[in-house]
């Protein structure tokens, strides 16, 4: 016993711990988990390709075969999801993508782009009466429409859609209408006889997708667009609107026109927001004034189409842009137009009179 002791006492002291039984698994154990984590790390950086990162090229405007050979020569993948169709460019040119250039991703990367079509495709066009200007807007721009032009008539409520168009065939339930995407749409829209005016958005500074979105949202209508020399459909969806008529800020009777000025230029641009802001400075003071003469108007009794036309001649004689004697002209004007309205609606109601009698 005594030797077998000492022989024990002898032992390193590793051998000793290795051949105790718990602490000879729990040294097994550990190794092998410090050994499978090494494994598992080894085998996500093979198939991960960690920190392998690809810069993805630019594909837009090239032909959806010069980007699948360019794909796979930088070890990516190309898809397909979507077209459109943009008349100035080839069929099958691509024209956005996704990743955008230039975003490094790893190998084998999914790139998905949007090519030109050969022509329009024809579809419904959604059935909007009903819904408010933004709903429509937003249904239209989802089907692949745009507005064409917002048209106002009286009615008890401002910005529903009464009736709409493509060309001179008018949508309804019963007559649906198919178009080819991207073709405009008339909106024919209820105006209250208190919400004639609206405030004309800014949008300088904006593509001419994003400003035609705020005008119309605001109800009003894109007018004439004045492009910089070197726009054209390839680049126009890049250029800015340096300059809007009316300016932001002034107040506009709803269905009023806003024409835009586009430039690629960034100096010219710069100098466009700059004359902008000054601009909407004094809009807003004529839109204080304008509000106070209504609300002064409107407390004296006027009302409806005459407290608009009593407001928009109040302001221009005290800007002097008319003159006392014009304001009597168009109002004398106004009266005979009136009473030919109404003397044209006396002779039809006396016709269908002498019909049915």
């Amino acid at each position: 016993m005594t030797n077998g002791t000492e022989r024990r006492d002898a032992e390193p002291l590793w051998r000793r711990l290795w051949n105790n039984y718990v602490v000879r698994n729990v040294v097994l154990a550990v190794s092998l988990l410090v050994i499978g984590l090494f494994l598992v790390n080894v085998l996500l950086n093979i198939f991960t390709r960690h920190n392998k990162y690809i810069e993805v090229p630019d594909l837009e405007e090239l032909t959806l075969d010069e980007a699948r050979q360019l794909i796979r020569r930088k070890d990516l993948r190309i898809e397909v999801n979507d077209s459109l169709y943009v008349a100035a460019l080839d069929p099958g040119t691509v024209l956005e993508q996704q990743p955008a250039a230039g975003t490094r991703v790893k190998p084998g990367r999914r790139i998905y782009v949007t090519v030109n079509a050969t022509q329009q495709r024809i579809v419904d066009v959604p059935y909007v009466a009903g819904y408010s200007l933004r709903q429509a807007w937003n249904i239209l721009a989802t089907a692949g429409f745009r507005i064409e032009r917002l048209e106002y008539v009286s009615d008890i409520a401002t910005n529903n859609v009464l009736e709409q168009r493509v060309g001179s065939r008018r949508v309804t339930p019963e007559h649906p209408v198919q178009a080819r995407m991207g073709s405009g749409v008339v909106l024919v829209l209820g105006r209250a006889a208190d919400a004639a005016r609206v405030t004309v958005p800014r949008v300088v500074g904006l593509t001419l997708r994003e400003a035609e979105s705020r005008i119309w949202d605001a109800g009003l209508n894109v007018g004439g667009i004045e492009q910089d020399e070197g726009i054209d459909q390839k680049t126009i969806r890049q250029a800015r609107v340096w300059r809007q008529t009316p300016d932001q800020g002034s107040m506009a009777s709803l269905g009023s026109r806003v024409s835009l000025a586009l430039t690629l230029d960034s100096a010219r641009l710069s100098k466009g927001v700059s004359s902008s802001d000054r601009q909407a400075v004094q809009a807003a003071r004529h839109a204080v004034r304008e509000r106070v003469v209504r609300d002064s108007l409107a407390a004296a009794g006027f009302s409806g189409e005459q407290l608009q036309f009593e407001t928009e001649w109040q302001l221009k004689i005290e800007r002097g842009e008319a003159t006392p004697e014009e304001r009597a002209a168009a109002e004398a004007e106004l009266i005979m137009q009136s009473l030919e309205n109404y003397g044209t609606a006396v002779d039809a109601s006396e016709e269908e009179d002498e019909f049915f009698h």
